[in-house]
């Protein structure tokens, strides 16, 4: 699974850098122009890239393919597909699928190969507020595999989610962001810890030829099992970010 993710990580990769140059978009027109963390999809051969921000491309009008480049050239898989089923004036509904797999890896010689990973299936609704917010809901089967759970590996965990989200264009060239994201798991019967997000994105206009820098605070992620040299993060409960990303 992992080879096939992976070349389509690296297509995508080289077909935005075959395009040549695009413009750039420095601005939003309207709140209904954002694609991520809503149902709206991006336009077909337009493409939003970033340095840890994922990629996102426009197959068609309806579909979009997002994945995170630098993860696929590192041999992790990660894969995430939205298709726009509902397109109407005030709302968009998509259908949404994601694979992903982690850092982690097994605590004994025999699971060595087996890593931690991730796969959702489920449905996103975004209602537009006017030209300035939006609401974004979804809910959403969610399948955690092969999860290290106190050093040990407890195969199969299966549960529903739902996440909700609020995102506000208070003029063209800032739009904020809040999100939560909330686990229910059959075999536990209970309740992930809420990931909680807050983003600011700003656009630099004419400068690095109209960038976003993106300030984001996660709360509450979960960093329990972070990755070999990343382990200095366990347990902080915000983990701010700061990004560079391009809409073309």
């Amino acid at each position: 699974m992992a080879r096939p993710l992976t070349a389509i990580g690296c297509v995508l990769t080289a077909w935005v850098a075959l395009l040549g140059p695009r413009p750039l978009w420095a601005d939003w027109r309207s709140i209904n122009q954002v694609a991520l963390g809503t149902a709206q999809t991006m336009e077909q051969s337009t493409f939003s890239i970033g340095i840890v921000a994922p990629l996102l491309a426009g197959l068609t009008n309806r579909l979009t393919i997002q994945t995170h480049p630098i993860l696929d050239l590192l041999l992790v898989p990660n894969l995430a597909l939205r298709y726009r089923i509902v397109d109407q004036t005030r709302f968009v509904v998509s259908a949404t699928s994601s694979f992903k797999r982690s850092f982690g890896q097994g605590p004994t010689t025999e699971q060595q190969e087996k890593a931690p990973g991730e796969l959702v299936m489920g449905g996103i609704v975004s209602f537009w507020l006017g030209q300035q917010w939006s609401l974004t809901g979804g809910a959403y089967y969610a399948n955690h595999f092969d999860e290290l759970i106190n050093n040990k590996i407890k195969g199969f965990s299966q549960g529903i989610a739902a996440s909700l989200g609020v995102h506000f264009l208070p003029r063209t060239t800032d739009l904020l962001q809040f999100s939560t994201y909330v686990r229910f798991g059959f075999a536990v019967g209970g309740f992930d810890d809420p990931v909680l997000a807050a983003t600011w994105t700003h656009s630099l206009g004419s400068w690095l030829g109209g960038a976003h820098t993106v300030i984001h605070l996660t709360v509450n992620d979960r960093l329990k099992g972070a990755p070999k040299g990343f382990s200095v993060l366990e347990g902080w409960p915000v983990v701010p970010t700061v990004d560079l990303w391009w809409r073309l």
